[in-house]
């Protein structure tokens, strides 16, 4: 169960960093901010794909970037 609550904060965390960076992500910035939020790069990578099936994030054309969509968000 502990598992589970962690992966909703790393998700939490990544929305957030997010939100900070207005609603994106470059992969460059990710190598950067997800050690240090705790967040390995499998993890990552594994958020994302959630995020994007849930409808809340997309890679944008340079498939370097991560979006994040509304509602989640919120700049």
């Amino acid at each position: 169960m502990a598992t589970a609550v962690h992966a909703d904060d790393a998700k939490a965390a990544l929305i957030e960093a997010m939100q900070k960076n207005g609603c994106m992500m470059t992969t460059a910035q990710a190598n950067k901010q997800m050690p240090e939020l705790g967040i390995d790069r499998p993890t990552a990578i594994r958020l994302s794909r959630e995020m994007m099936a849930e409808g809340i994030a997309t890679f944008a054309s340079d498939e370097e970037t991560l979006l994040l969509l509304p509602p989640a968000c919120k700049s």
